[in-house]
């Protein structure tokens, strides 16, 4: 590996932690999946200090060749990306120091992100997207993850926590929510709702069969439906150039895509936004977010 520098590019989620090594052309090497309950298994900080030990151990990288650590995580973090602020998903990665914990115990710079901002910077790169005027992203998967791009910048908001699609409360809904709210919309057109569907109403079918096997089941369609609204909505604020869709719902197979984008343009405002919409669809891949925790690390020390 002598010669080049990398950066240790990690996405944590709830069931996997993914880790790979990122160079300056923004090729992945070393890419790895293990068990999130695992990893943490000794607390936050210690299951990841000793993690990213391991793996560089591992590895065979030399001291000179790690440039930084980038994580990204399904979380809202401070303004600064120091922070790990609230985890719904993931209850003990709460008020969690990270890039100052791991500053000091691993003597590396690290630059912290919520997972899908890291998904949409790979997204745009591997589009080639332009990114002058606003992108607006959704993946859809246990939650609602949603990123905003305007003009090249990622838009985290006066405290960090923009782009909270997911828990935007729906009018008479008061079901509690992970994120201390109550009746969020991701309750109820998410991963969450459609696991809880097919429990009770397709109880022979795996939940990664629901599209394939009940496609034309009203319940299903409505869920469509349902996960078409917030980002109709979005659309309609921002009036975006670009709009990218992607996360495990919409990558599960026969997912109705072309049902999604009758749907969000039927709740577009017309003539516009909904005249102008172009989509994109993101790629399936365990690797894209740590490739974007790459991208992101490496554009924050160019800067």
């Amino acid at each position: 590996m002598s010669g080049k520098r990398y950066v240790i590019g990690i996405d944590v989620g709830g069931t996997n932690i993914r880790t790979g090594l990122v160079d300056e052309e923004m090729t992945l090497r070393g890419f790895e999946r293990r068990s999130s309950r695992e990893v943490f298994a000794g607390g936050a900080t210690e299951g990841l200090i000793s993690h990213i030990r391991r793996y560089l151990e591992e590895q065979g990288l030399q001291r000179e060749e790690a440039a930084a650590i980038s994580i990204g995580f399904p979380s809202t973090l401070d303004k600064d990306r120091r922070v790990v602020l609230s985890t719904p998903n993931i209850a003990y990665l709460k008020d969690f120091r990270a890039a100052d914990l791991l500053e000091e115990a691993l003597g590396l710079p690290v630059f912290l992100n919520k997972d899908v901002n890291m998904l949409m910077l790979y997204d745009i790169r591997q589009m080639k997207i332009p990114t002058d005027g606003i992108i607006t992203g959704f993946y859809i998967g246990t939650g609602i993850g949603n990123a905003i791009c305007i003009n090249g910048e990622i838009l985290t908001g006066e405290h960090g926590a923009a782009a909270e699609l997911g828990h935007i409360p729906v009018m008479d809904r008061s079901d509690p929510c992970g994120c201390s709210g109550e009746g969020c919309l991701e309750l109820y057109a998410s991963g969450k709702y459609l696991a809880q569907l097919c429990r009770e109403k397709f109880p022979g079918v795996h939940i990664s069969d629901i599209f394939e096997t009940c496609a034309e089941d009203e319940d299903v369609k409505e869920f469509v439906r349902r996960a078409a609204l917030p980002v109709a909505s979005e659309i309609n604020i921002l009036d975006p150039g670009h709009v990218i869709l992607g996360g495990g719902i919409l990558q599960m197979k026969a997912f109705p895509r072309k049902l999604l984008e009758a749907q969000i343009r039927r709740y577009t405002r017309k003539p516009y936004p909904e005249a102008g919409l172009r989509f994109h669809y993101s790629q399936e891949s365990q690797e894209n977010g740590v490739i974007g925790a790459g991208i992101y690390a490496f554009t924050k020390m160019e800067a």
